[in-house]
């Protein structure tokens, strides 16, 4: 009994009938409740006073016989007049009626009270008597139902009723909101067991049910959240959200599709912070009508808190491997080159000079080798020191550098002496270029060396087509003219020859030739070298498949270092060659590296050829080209004072390229990229300028399309980061469960019911939203992630179509599209069939849709795929029809059985003429073919009324339907009354609008074509 009294419930009611009682008592004294004993007073008092008129009127005429009578009558018909008596003036009884006397108490002076009223009889003018009256006590104010009609007794039935009533109420409205009755007993213990938070709320937000795990996430318990806001628990935006806080679940209840992997941050009331993921699904009546919402809440703190690790992490290592890369390039400049002075070292020299001479035999070109030695190094050390001699050896590098070309290859073997290779540089040139330093070495001022210093030098040419069979033994022929130098008095260059008695000077051979040249500034042996055919800065050709990506990247840094002497740029370009692949593919390993040296020809001769830069004032173009992986090509160019000349170079690359190349009788046409990265604008070294000409090649690749160029950017530099952190986010996406399908309905136009659904893969990202397919189905292409995505499309579509044939809604067909990429994988079909069969579904429910490109670069493939899939009973779409190549073969060697008409047709039906004769025909040519027809993106009545007209069979658009998720589809499905209508139900009112002679005065197709102006349609 005690608990009782004690529980919430009875505390409740008893304060609401205390407040209840208040009111009344304040009504009471503020005179708002009326007095019923006044009024019944009065009543008493003119019946009193009535009666005593009449028994007066009476006396005065004389009928004291019928006073008797009066009064029995009063008291019969009066049940509160228990009796009556009239006495004369002498207190003599005239006449009574009820016992009077039993109930009279008033003595003679005694007022009249509520029960006996004593009112004066007169006769004319006198008082003759009076008439005594008494009545029943007055309602509620003596004996056991004394309360009756009295305010005290309203305050007691108030009090004891209102109670009850309050009781009943509460305890009905308690069963009303208990969790109990929503979800049952059973249900709510096993939802206490999940480890995700569960809320259910009503329609303004107040909770309802809360599991164990999110009451312990708010540190209460499951029973102290119910009725309270959800929108008041401390939620706050996590990561890098900004504006308003959003909550999904008030998107859900303004009627918006559920909402799912949405992030919030929650602070309980004991100041901890929890990272929850949010799925928020409505709860609908039978009507449609939302009455709440189901909110799960996944915590991933620890989640994320190891992922802020993980980043910190990635963030070290970042700044590991940029310190170790940066480490890794002092290592490798240590390692070939020379500490004194920064040239290459032996090792770094002969490794390099093997790779040019095997490249250079190769390409049945030219390799030529100077050696240098410094005459009487020994006595320079002896007589001014080792300090003197450093010196020197530095200047005698400087000058040999200074001298040399971008693409020449500079060295010390040791010592004093020296080793420059010129590849592709006639023999004669190379004499010619040996002058050039020698005479730098002799002229160079000394001064700041040492005031008596005297250096000269002596140079030995060889060169690789006098018979070389290696580069040690180029090295060696250079080494024999250099002692042939040395033994003629010095300070010369000799050229190797069969017998190196007979090795003729440089300076003779030039003398005869060229005689006014030798004794000229440097400047002008440029002359001498261009008047035997050769070019000063002749170019490098590194084909060689199996080249050294060292030698490229050496070749960059020296341009680098000499850029960084005359304030030029230079230019990477990398450029992909498509085609090679695909050669590869169809005709071989050979077939392919035919056609890659005919490229690299090409590029050699166009980069060669003087008019290419004779706009520029440039004397020439130095240049290497190299062979990077199966279908790459780089294209270095150095000493650029002009970078404009780069766009021109370009343009001619791509000119030259538009005729075919001959390979075993076919003619190859070319698809290739290239992406262009300058320094010192792009990057400060080698590999930077690599791999931002990278970036720029596939980001053309991607906007632009084949054969087309890209200069690199720092806006392509953050899309690329951005791609490569999408591309880690589509990896985790199918392991989260972060796709979702939406389904678009297609409409029959004879019926105007759903005849079947596409199904659209949308990605739902926790951070970022929803992510477009364009931006994420081409990067699963290339990641190969796409396999997996179709297939949890096609398992997923499947499990859907098998809900709706048990949910009592038949066999919805819905169509999938497949990845062009798909179709080189010979298993498709069978795996697509293998999945139907595991769903008990008819495979007539399932379509496949696929566009020209999908079959277009694997024929044979995509059609043994297609025809086991239509044997199985898939219908095949023909998507984007119109836009590709609209070959007719495709329709005969394919099992198409519709065809989709491209959406931009359908957008300029009504203003272009063109496109409605497109779509006519197409319309025609198709239903002649016995294959249906789905035009695509329509969005306006006009545009759906003309299409009937056509007598096309379906459409799809916006103006029908968008893509839903599948929750509303389900609904679309349930009452597809609405589409129906807007589809048929106009078209009897439009018929009518014909006139005599058949043709619509409306939206028909005649009608619009009509309506064009005569210059549109001619």
């Amino acid at each position: 009994m005690k608990k009782f009294f004690l529980s919430p419930l009875v505390r409740v009611s008893f304060s609401l009938t205390l407040l209840t009682v208040s009111m009344l008592l304040i009504a009471d004294l503020l005179g708002l409740i009326p007095d019923t004993r006044h009024a019944e007073l009065q009543s008493r008092k003119f019946m009193a006073e009535s009666l005593a008129v009449q028994l007066s009127n009476e006396i005065t005429h004389k009928r004291l016989q019928s006073i008797e009578q009066i009064l029995q009558s009063v008291v019969e018909r009066n049940e509160i007049i228990t009796s009556v008596a009239v006495r004369n003036s002498n207190k003599e009884l005239v006449s009574e009626f009820g016992g009077h006397e039993q109930y009279w108490t008033l003595k003679t002076g005694d007022k009249s009270t509520a029960k006996e009223v004593l009112v004066p009889l007169f006769n004319g003018q006198s008082r003759w008597g009076s008439v005594e009256l008494t009545f029943t006590s007055l309602s509620g104010s003596s004996g056991l139902f004394s309360l009756r009609g009295s305010f005290l007794g309203i305050l007691l039935f108030v009090s004891l009723g209102g109670f009850l009533v309050y009781l009943l109420f509460l305890k009905r409205a308690l069963r009303e909101l208990n969790p109990d009755a929503v979800i049952p007993e059973r249900v709510s213990k096993a939802l206490d067991t999940l480890s995700e938070g569960l809320l259910v709320v009503d329609q303004k937000g107040f909770v309802v049910f809360s599991n164990l795990a999110f009451a312990m996430k708010m540190g209460l318990k499951p029973k102290e959240l119910l009725g309270k806001d959800i929108g008041g628990f401390g939620w706050e935006r996590h990561g890098d959200d900004v504006g308003n806080l959003k909550q999904p679940w008030l998107d859900v209840l303004a009627g918006h599709a559920k909402t799912r992997n949405a992030t919030l941050k929650l602070k309980n009331g004991l100041g901890e912070v929890r990272i929850l993921t949010v799925n928020a699904s409505p709860i609908t009546a039978t009507e449609g009508k939302i009455r709440g919402v189901l909110i799960t809440f996944d915590d991933i703190t620890e989640v994320e808190a190891k992922n802020e690790a993980l980043n910190r992490a990635l963030d070290k290592l970042k700044n590991s491997q940029s310190e170790i890369s940066k480490q890794n390039k002092e290592l490798h400049w240590l390692a070939s080159r020379d500490p004194l002075t920064g040239v290459l070292n032996r090792r770094a020299l002969t490794q390099n000079m093997d790779l040019l001479f095997k490249e250079t035999k190769e390409q049945d070109g030219e390799l030529c080798c100077i050696m240098v030695d410094i005459d009487h190094f020994k006595s320079v050390n002896d007589q001014y020191g080792h300090a003197v001699g450093d010196e020197t050896i530095k200047l005698v590098t400087r000058i040999l550098s200074e001298c040399s070309r971008s693409g020449d290859l500079v060295g010390r073997l040791g010592g004093e002496e020296f080793v420059v290779v010129l590849p592709d540089t006639e023999i004669k040139a190379a004499a010619i270029i040996a002058e050039r330093m020698r005479l730098g070495v002799h002229r160079e001022e000394k001064t700041q060396i040492h005031n008596e210093l005297q250096i000269t030098s002596s140079f030995g040419v060889s060169a690789l087509k006098d018979g070389a069979a290696s580069a040690s033994d180029l090295l060696a022929r250079a080494d024999k003219a250099l002692y042939a130098a040395k033994e003629n008095g010095r300070n010369r260059v000799i050229c190797w020859s069969g017998d190196i008695s007979e090795g003729v000077a440089a300076e003779e051979l030039v003398s005869e030739e060229l005689p006014a040249l030798l004794v000229e500034k440097n400047g002008q042996l440029d002359d001498a070298l261009k008047s035997h055919g050769m070019p000063v800065a002749p170019d490098r050709l590194d084909d060689g498949y199996h080249s050294s990506s060292a030698l490229l990247l050496d070749r960059i840094e020296q341009g680098i270092s000499r850029t960084q002497r005359d304030g030029s740029q230079i230019a990477v370009l990398l450029m992909h060659v498509e085609t090679l692949q695909r050669v590869e593919d169809t005709l071989g390993f050979a077939a392919r590296e035919k056609l890659a040296k005919e490229v690299v020809a090409r590029l050699k001769q166009t980069l060669r050829l003087t008019d290419t830069i004779a706009f520029c004032e440039q004397d020439g173009l130095l240049f290497s080209v190299s062979r990077m992986g199966d279908s790459g090509i780089s294209i270095v160019l150095t000493d650029l004072y002009q970078p404009e000349i780069v766009t021109n170079i370009l343009q001619r690359i791509f000119s030259i390229f538009k005729a075919p190349i001959e390979i075993e009788s076919n003619e190859i046409y070319l698809n290739l990229n290239l992406g262009v990265s300058l320094y010192p604008r792009d990057g400060e070294d080698a590999e930077t300028l690599i791999r931002n000409a990278g970036s720029a090649m596939r980001e053309g690749k991607l906007t632009r399309g084949d054969n087309s160029f890209n200069f690199y950017s720092e806006e392509i530099n953050q899309r690329a980061k951005k791609q490569i952190e999408l591309e880690a986010a589509l990896y985790r996406a199918l392991e989260r469960d972060e796709f979702v399908i939406h389904y678009q309905p297609k409409i029959n136009l004879i019926t105007g019911g759903v005849s079947s659904l596409e199904a659209l893969v949308r990605w739902q990202h926790p951070q970022w939203g929803m992510v477009l397919p364009n931006d994420f189905i081409p990067l699963a292409e290339q990641t190969g992630l796409i396999e997996k995505i179709d297939r949890w499309v096609v398992r997923s579509v499947c499990r859907q179509i098998s809900f709706w044939q048990e949910a009592g809604f038949g066999t919805v067909p819905v169509a999938v599209n497949l990845s062009p990429s798909e179709f080189r994988n010979p298993d498709l079909a069978d795996h697509i069939i293998t999945i139907v069969d595991e769903f008990g579904i008819p495979a007539k429910a399932l379509q496949i849709e696929i566009t020209e490109t999908a079959v277009i670069d694997c024929m044979d493939s995509a059609t043994s795929i297609l025809e086991k899939l239509s044997s199985a009973g898939m219908d095949i779409y023909l998507d984007d029809f119109g836009t590709g190549y609209s070959s007719l073969i495709y329709l005969k060697r394919f099992p198409i059985t519709i065809v989709k008409i491209d959406r931009s047709f359908v957008a300029g039906l009504m203003e272009d003429s063109s496109d409605a004769a497109i779509v006519s025909a197409t319309i025609a040519m198709s239903q002649a073919l016995g294959l249906r027809v789905v035009a695509e993106g329509v969005e306006s009545e006009e545009q759906l009324r003309f299409l009937q007209d056509l007598q096309c069979d379906e459409v799809q658009g916006y103006l029908t339907s968008r893509p839903l998720p599948k929750e509303q589809i389900n609904e679309l499905l349930a009452h597809p009354e609405t589409i129906r209508r807007m589809v048929l139900g106009d078209r009897n009112r439009d018929r009518k609008a014909f006139d005599a002679t058949g043709v619509e005065d409306g939206l028909g197709m005649i009608g619009v074509v009509n309506e064009f102006p005569l210059k549109r349609r001619s």
